[in-house]
């Protein structure tokens, strides 16, 4: 038999909690479920990042956002720099597969794969623009005031599944398994765009997601007060204050909806393994990008910060030749031990640079303990929000209609503990959270006088923490990581390549440090 073969399976902005396995009722995800029950189920897992690209950088090199130099969505990896985890395979003669949203690679890097299909075609087809097309009517016709909110946007349609993008990417996945055999091993990424926005889900679901089948996310009045200044200037910015409960609960419904489908869809790319003879020789890895406010402390979507919300997402990991069903609460893994661990179960050998540890020993049973505390941040030191609150983020715009969704970021980091969670903001803001008795992070406790031991200690693991994970890669080991992965095409592309304009506006000098 040859090397396992690996089927990442990834969704994009899925809340820990919007999972059957993961302890809530109300959803339907048979298929994940069972595969949660019949691997292992890591419910104490942690992206790095509160963003899609941010995130999928640490998920595929194991390696911090200040050391991979990825901080916000603007740009994606470093072509030609990085060794990630397809490179590294590539290497080891897996044929690879990438199916479904990118924001990880530059173009000129999926040449060096034997199958692709990514949204960037997928969303050209017939069927997918005879849904987008109804779509852009549908948020015209429901904008209010020429400013179209974003939870306004979520609909339940009657167009044929072929329409949509989630059952594109799962008979493209289908196809390339039907291409496979068990003599050569295969490395397939299906990263599916649901359920980020557009929010779009098929009529059929509709009935399961009733408001009497629904219980909201909790949420108290001032609590955004407490917090960090940019919180007030996002809710409003994102219109979430003229949001009734209501639209929470259709938000909501939509929104589980489309990981309904998603689920689904998995369940016929399983089956597609089985047909081949190849699920008993194949890992597969089930997660998301990061999580998703739900109107949880009244926002929805996602922002430029470190709570629970956005960090703590699902992780399953299934593989039947060395892994017995198991449930891991007790100790911690975050995202940039994803990349190791799978190499590890695959038995390719780690390269120079990673940053994570393999959790391969965890999974196995091997071992009960792994990390005490995990962390997360976000945007580069030069990103702050330069607006004190919203009235002066509108004004800058010219009117409440003119006023972007997107709020500039802070340069903020965490660290998440047993019990606490600290998070740092370049801009002098802090905030501390006691788990314990606070695990909706409601009260900010940072000001509290009798915290302050506690706060110091968060802050200084994560000042050691920083400091010991400063990027190990010089000059010398870059060259020599190129020359030993060497069979890889990188293209003339140079660093810094933007994906969206609108970030050379919001490129801020921050104010001086205020210590």
């Amino acid at each position: 038999m040859s090397q396992p073969n690996l089927l990442f399976i990834m969704t994009d902005q899925q809340r820990y909690d919007a999972l059957g396995a993961n302890g809530n009722p109300a959803i339907k995800t048979p298929h994940l479920d069972q595969l949660a029950n019949e691997g292992v189920n890591v419910q104490s897992y942690y992206v790095n990042a509160p963003v899609c690209v941010v995130s999928r950088c640490c998920l595929f090199t194991g390696r911090y956002a200040h050391s991979h130099r990825v901080r916000e969505n603007h740009n994606l990896l470093e072509c030609g720099r990085e060794i990630h985890l397809f490179r590294v395979l590539k290497q080891s003669g897996y044929k690879l597969g990438y199916v479904g949203k990118n924001h990880l690679l530059e173009k000129e890097e999926f040449a060096n794969f034997d199958y692709v299909d990514t949204n960037d075609t997928i969303k050209n087809e017939p069927e997918q623009k005879q849904l987008s097309d109804f779509y852009a009517q549908y948020k015209k016709d429901n904008a209010e005031n020429g400013k179209p909110e974003l939870w306004r946007q979520g609909l339940f349609h009657e167009f044929p599944p072929e329409c949509t993008n989630t059952y594109r990417c799962s008979n493209s996945a289908i196809e390339f398994i039907k291409q496979q055999d068990a003599n050569n091993p295969f490395a397939l990424c299906l990263s599916f765009t649901d359920p980020h926005v557009p929010h779009l889900a098929l009529k059929k679901y509709e009935e399961y997601y009733s408001k009497d089948n629904l219980k909201l996310y909790p949420k108290r009045k001032g609590e955004l007060d407490e917090k960090a200044r940019r919180f007030g200037i996002k809710w409003r910015a994102q219109k979430a204050d003229r949001a009734s409960e209501d639209d929470y609960y259709h938000y909501m419904a939509v929104y589980y909806a489309m990981i309904t489908w998603i689920d689904e869809n998995i369940g016929r790319v399983r089956a597609a393994l089985e047909e081949q003879g190849l699920a008993d020789n194949t890992v597969i890895v089930f997660t998301t990008d990061h999580g998703e406010f739900c109107f949880e402390h009244g926002m929805y979507k996602k922002d430029l910060v470190l709570l629970e919300s956005l960090l703590h997402v699902p992780f399953l990991v299934h593989y039947p030749r060395a892994l017995k069903p198991k449930v891991i609460t007790d100790t911690f893994i975050e995202e940039v031990d994803v990349m190791p661990t799978i190499l590890d179960l695959l038995g390719v050998a780690i390269p120079f640079g990673v940053q994570g540890r393999s959790a391969a020993a965890c999974l196995k049973g091997d071992s009960d303990t792994h990390k005490e505390q995990v962390y997360g941040e976000i945007c580069p030191p030069w990103l702050y929000n330069t607006f004190e609150n919203y009235e002066a983020f509108e004004a800058h715009h010219g009117s409440w209609e003119a006023t972007p969704y997107n709020v500039p970021g802070d340069y903020n980091k965490c660290i998440r503990t047993k019990d606490y969670r600290y998070i740092w903001y370049g801009t002098g803001e802090e905030e501390l959270y006691d788990l314990n008795k606070d695990p909706d992070e409601q009260f900010n406790l940072a000001d509290d006088a009798n915290m302050q031991a506690i706060k110091r200690d968060h802050k200084m693991r994560l000042l050691e923490w920083h400091a010991l994970s400063e990027d190990p890669l010089d000059p010398i080991s870059i060259r020599q990581l190129q020359d030993q992965y060497d069979n890889w095409e990188t293209g003339q592309v140079l660093p810094g390549n933007l994906h969206g304009q609108y970030w050379l506006e919001e490129r801020f000098t921050p104010n001086p440090m205020p210590y």
